[in-house]
């Protein structure tokens, strides 16, 4: 009977240290010390944040008179920290840059000039790392700057793709051919919503080069809003080690690329439902008749955009483009617009040479198609048959693609 007591005690004795340990592993703490020279930065005021990709939280705070000051403190959660900075007199001094947590120590220094000849030196371009060098001990702190010299790269690859796509437009301008000049213009004009495309080839290019990389998440999070990439960001985050993907950050993608898939999966139930009408009007104040639309084409694209959407503009030209392809074959688009300021839709529909039918009812996300098909999110689209009926929802441009070249 003793021995079975000790055993009971034993075993309480386990458990209580095994509790006290899980509670300690929790709670665990990491010091971390970030030293900066930031020139011109008089009454200089500097934020710490940890950013979870949906909100910043102030870790710390300091205000130094000449730029020069140090942050010191403890952190629970291994990371990628925003170091924030501004000057209080001189308000052309500010930046900010991102720093991996904890490591030994980490020293900071900007300078006025440029003096990192690594990164490309554009006017409109450049890191804003450009100016500034970072001190740390830690791989990832290397790896992550290795990402943003890639994504810089990338970037400035858009400049040079951009300058072609002007001077070609310019060139075709003064021949006269008006077919040529309306389909450079349309290239040009749409080139400034095609950034998000370049960066996120930068995440991409960088998670091939290191798959099994907490790195990789970070960029690739850092693209998560691209919805053309969330497919492929999938396949990669899969092919990470189980570790990566149930970590702090392996989770926060997990749940980013899960939101836009989930819309999509969600949305499948309108599959196979007829659209009778669409509720809004044209830029004229007329009703468009769907059903007369629809039974002219093969298919229909509606696309759901708005003028103040960064990547619905970056995708339409895309589906403008297959239009004007397919359109003689049996494709129609029409657009529909989350605008409420009706002068911002139009201009925005004019300045992407967007000749389309487009309908907005201009109550932005309380309009009746809107509540009706369950837009949560822009861009978004439904593909509809001859009769009317939903074939598919949310369709890449890739996969539309594809199935046009089937289809026709």
């Amino acid at each position: 009977m003793a021995n079975a007591q000790c055993g009971w005690l034993v075993l309480l004795w386990i458990a209580l240290l095994s509790g006290c340990q899980s509670k300690q592993r929790a709670q665990q703490e990491y010091p971390y010390l970030i030293v900066a020279d930031i020139e011109g930065c008089d009454s200089c005021q500097a934020k710490l944040y940890i950013n979870d990709y949906s909100t910043l939280q102030d870790i710390d705070t300091v205000v130094a008179p000449r730029g020069q000051f140090s942050l010191r403190g403890t952190i629970t959660q291994p990371g990628l920290y925003t170091l924030y900075y501004f000057s209080r007199v001189n308000k052309t001094v500010s930046g900010l840059v991102q720093v991996y947590l904890p490591t030994d120590s980490i020293h900071i220094t900007n300078t006025g000039q440029p003096i990192r000849t690594k990164f490309y030196q554009q006017p409109e371009a450049g890191s804003y790392l450009q100016n500034t060098i970072v001190f740390s001990t830690s791989p990832r702190q290397q790896q992550w700057e290795q990402y943003l010299v890639l994504q810089d790269s990338l970037w400035h690859q858009y400049f040079v793709d951009k300058a072609v796509v002007v001077a070609k437009f310019s060139e075709t301008f003064r021949s006269g051919n008006k077919a040529l000049i309306e389909q450079w213009a349309d290239s040009a004009r749409s080139f400034d919503y095609r950034a998000a495309s370049y960066w996120a080839a930068a995440a991409e290019l960088f998670v091939r080069r290191y798959p099994a990389s907490e790195v990789s998440l970070w960029a690739m999070l850092e693209n998560r809003h691209d919805l053309p990439s969330a497919a492929r960001f999938r396949q990669h985050y899969q092919a990470m080690p189980t570790q990566l993907q149930q970590s702090f950050y392996g989770q926060l993608l997990n749940k980013a690329l899960a939101t836009s898939e989930s819309r999509n999966q969600k949305n499948q139930r309108f599959v196979g439902r007829r659209i009778e009408r669409l509720a809004g009007k044209t830029p004229a104040g007329k009703e468009l008749n769907s059903k007369q639309l629809f039974q002219r084409n093969k298919l229909t694209l509606v696309e759901f955009w708005a003028s103040w959407c960064g990547p619905c503009r970056m995708e339409m030209p895309k589906y403008y483009g297959l239009y004007k392809q397919y359109k003689t074959k049996g494709f129609g688009l029409v657009g529909v617009s989350l605008d409420q300021d009706y002068n911002k839709w139009v201009k925005a529909i004019a300045e992407d040479s967007l000749r389309i039918p487009h309908l907005s009812e201009l109550q932005g996300t309380h309009g009746e198609d809107i509540q009706r098909f369950a837009i949560t999110g822009i861009p978004a689209n439904l593909l509809v048959d001859s009769t009317g009926r939903i074939v598919a929802v949310d369709v890449s441009f890739p996969k539309l693609h594809k199935k046009l070249q089937h289809a026709f």
